[in-house]
């Protein structure tokens, strides 16, 4: 049976024959703005802006390879990639053989993603505790330590845990058949965190399959792999943006967020926040009470470009509608 996902349309990609692929293996209270936050001498300078002039022309929108049985194609709708903006990628599975194509979707049948090498998140400040511990539950669930990321999703995902890999989804592909799908990068750094800075990327879509019998167990170390690589540029939002870990210092001296992280354990009930809103270029930093009949945010935001405390939130939160942080 052929799994497949219904996404909104978006542009066509531009045709393009150039190829990039290497075959792998197989109610808001305003306070007045404090100081911006000065790096301690162990932190990473802030990075020199990458001028959009530096990003090359003709990039190429399409990557293409193949094995085993499989040709499996990315189409990048535009590249460079503008940073703060929605871009899509159509991925293509063609099944060559004449034996069935067994994968095991969680969400996007071909992952498309990459991480913006030699450009770590930058640590912020070292703090007394407790709040270096609360500094670290904050941060701790987004992931920094694995880079600045980009990835991909399919239309009203993005990137929340969703468990389907304890399920067990099972997906084939018929002989010659062909599977397309569409997924949407949301212009921002995974996950919803402030956009990339203007940089070059190895933007990767990779397939994992078995062949043969879908009702029949095949051992993970057997499985092909297939990546198309395609050299991407992200061109950049003007200025440098504060980090989110230099975002927590600074949310970290408003003495309403501490007062609330002295009394809720985070761990035990309490969702720690941790999110960039585009719309007013501001993070959005604090705790979520959910073991209450309305989940309540407690938020302080501070200003991605200037680092002053701009507001301190108190509202309730709707999952369905605010997501999950």
């Amino acid at each position: 049976m052929l799994v497949s996902a219904c996404l909104a349309e978006a542009p066509t990609p531009p045709p393009s024959s150039a190829l990039s692929a290497r075959p792998q293996p197989t109610s808001a209270t305003t306070t007045s703005l404090p100081p911006a936050v000065s790096p301690t001498p162990t932190d990473p300078a802030p990075p020199t802006a990458v001028p959009l002039a530096a990003i090359p022309p003709d990039l190429p929108t399409r990557a293409t390879v193949e094995g085993n049985g499989v040709r499996l194609t990315i189409e990048l709708e535009r590249n460079p990639m503008p940073a703060g903006q929605p871009t899509w990628v159509r991925t293509t599975i063609k099944n060559t053989e004449h034996d069935a194509v067994v994968y095991y979707p969680c969400g996007e049948a071909v992952p498309v993603g990459a991480t913006i090498a030699d450009l770590p998140w930058r640590p912020g400040k070292n703090l007394p505790n407790p709040a270096m511990s609360w500094k670290k539950d904050l941060t701790g669930g987004q992931g920094l330590e694995d880079g600045r990321r980009v990835l991909f999703f399919v239309a009203g995902e993005d990137g929340a845990a969703s468990g389907c890999g304890d399920i067990g989804h099972v997906a084939t592909i018929a002989p010659g058949a062909t599977f397309r799908e569409r997924v949407r990068w949301d212009g921002l750094t995974f996950r919803r965190l402030n956009p990339p800075p203007t940089a070059s990327i190895d933007l990767v879509g990779s397939f994992s399959f078995d062949r043969g019998d879908p009702d029949v167990e095949h051992p993970p170390e057997d499985r092909h792999l297939l990546e198309a690589h395609l050299d991407t540029w992200i061109a950049g939002q003007p200025g440098v943006l504060i980090d989110p870990a230099e975002a927590v210092d600074i949310a970290l001296t408003e003495p309403r967020l501490t007062a609330l992280l002295a009394t809720h354990d985070l761990r035990n009930g309490n969702g720690g926040v941790l999110l960039f809103d585009p719309k007013t270029g501001v993070y959005q930093i604090g705790l979520i009470e959910e073991n209450v009949p309305v989940a309540q945010a407690h938020l302080v935001l501070v200003n991605a470009r200037t680092g002053g405390i701009v507001g301190f939130v108190e509202r309730n939160w709707d999952f369905q509608v605010d997501g999950f942080p």
